[in-house]
C-alpha cells in the first residue's frame, strides 16, 4: 500500500482569482515603475515623493504579481506564493497605519488601510484554503 496522496486538483476559480490578483500586482508595480510622479500623486500621496521608495514598491509589486500569475497555471506554488504575498501585503498595511499622518488626507490614509487590510484577510483566507 502507498502512502501517496493523489495530485492536488486544479481548481478553475483559483486560477482565475490568482489571474486576476497577478494583474492588479502587476498593473500597480508597473503604474509605479513607468510613472512614480503620477502613482505618487494618486494613490502614494505621502508628501514629496521619493522616486527611489516608489521604484522600489514598483519591483516588490511586479515580483509579487508575476509570481502570482505563475501561480494561476502552477499548482505547487499557489500555497507559498500567497503567503508571501499576505505577509508583504500585511507588512505594507502596518506601514500604513504607522504612516497616517502623512497621508494627502487623513480619509484617504483611513480607505488606503482598509482597503489593505481587507486585501490581506482574502490573500491569508486564500492562502489557507490552497493550503489544505
Amino acid at each position: 500500500m502507498s502512502n501517496l496522496s493523489p495530485p492536488p486538483r486544479r481548481q478553475p476559480w483559483q486560477t482565475g482569482a490568482l489571474a486576476y490578483l497577478g494583474a492588479v500586482f502587476i498593473a500597480l508595480g508597473a503604474w509605479a515603475a513607468c510613472a512614480p510622479t503620477s502613482f505618487g500623486s494618486s494613490i502614494a500621496d505621502f508628501g514629496e515623493p521619493n522616486i527611489h521608495l516608489i521604484h522600489d514598491y514598483a519591483a516588490a509589486s511586479l515580483a509579487i504579481g508575476i509570481a502570482l500569475a505563475v501561480a494561476a497555471r502552477q499548482i505547487s506554488w499557489r500555497a507559498p506564493v500567497l503567503w508571501v504575498a499576505a505577509w508583504w501585503n500585511g507588512l505594507h498595511t502596518v506601514s500604513h497605519v504607522i504612516d497616517i499622518d502623512d497621508a494627502g488626507s487623513r480619509a484617504v490614509g483611513i480607505a488606503e488601510i482598509g482597503l489593505l487590510a481587507a486585501v490581506t484577510i482574502a490573500l491569508v483566507l486564500f492562502a489557507r484554503e490552497v493550503s489544505r
